[in-house]
C-alpha cells in the first residue's frame, strides 16, 4: 500500500534506501526546496518532507502502544490541524492531548484521551493459583 501525503492526498514518492533519498534531497535543495529525509514506518522506505511539516519524536520519551515514539507538536492548533487531516484522509477519529511529561507539547492519538490506560493483570496458571491458596491456608493455621 503506497503512502499518501496528508497535506495533498497524493501518493508520496518512496525511496528504497536512505542514500538514494539523500541524493533526491540534495537535488531538491539545488532547486530551492527545503526538504528533509525521513524513514517511513508504514512502508519501510524513505520519503522527503518539507522541514516545516516534519515532526520530531517526543523528547520526553512518550511512546504509543506499539512502542513507537510519539510525534510532538509545539502548539495545540498545529496538532488539531494535523489530526483533522488524518481523520479526513484515513477515516479515523483522532484526539489531541497535552504531553503528560512535558509542558507546551502536544500529541495526537487514535485512543480517546479521556480514558487512562489500565494496567493489564497477568493471568496466573491454575497450578500457581493452587500453590497460592495452599500458602494462605498454611498461614491461617499458624
Amino acid at each position: 500500500m503506497p503512502c499518501i501525503s496528508l497535506v495533498t492526498g497524493k501518493k508520496l514518492p518512496s525511496y528504497r534506501t536512505k542514500a538514494i533519498a539523500k541524493k533526491a534531497e540534495k537535488a531538491a535543495r539545488k532547486k530551492g526546496y527545503r526538504l528533509i529525509t525521513y524513514g517511513c514506518r508504514n512502508c519501510n522506505g524513505w520519503h522527503l518532507a518539507h522541514r516545516t511539516h516534519y515532526r520530531t519524536d517526543c523528547e520526553a520519551g512518550c511512546r504509543c502502544l506499539k512502542g513507537i515514539p510519539k510525534k510532538e507538536y509545539k502548539t495545540e492548533k498545529d496538532a488539531i490541524k494535523t489530526s483533522s487531516i488524518i481523520s479526513e484522509k484515513r477515516g479515523i477519529k483522532m484526539w489531541v492531548y497535552e504531553c503528560p511529561k512535558q509542558e507546551d507539547t502536544w500529541h495526537i492519538s487514535s485512543q480517546s484521551g479521556a480514558t487512562p490506560k489500565k494496567k493489564k493483570r497477568r493471568k496466573r496458571s491454575p497450578e500457581a493459583r493452587e500453590r497460592r491458596r495452599r500458602r494462605r491456608a498454611a498461614k491461617r493455621k499458624q
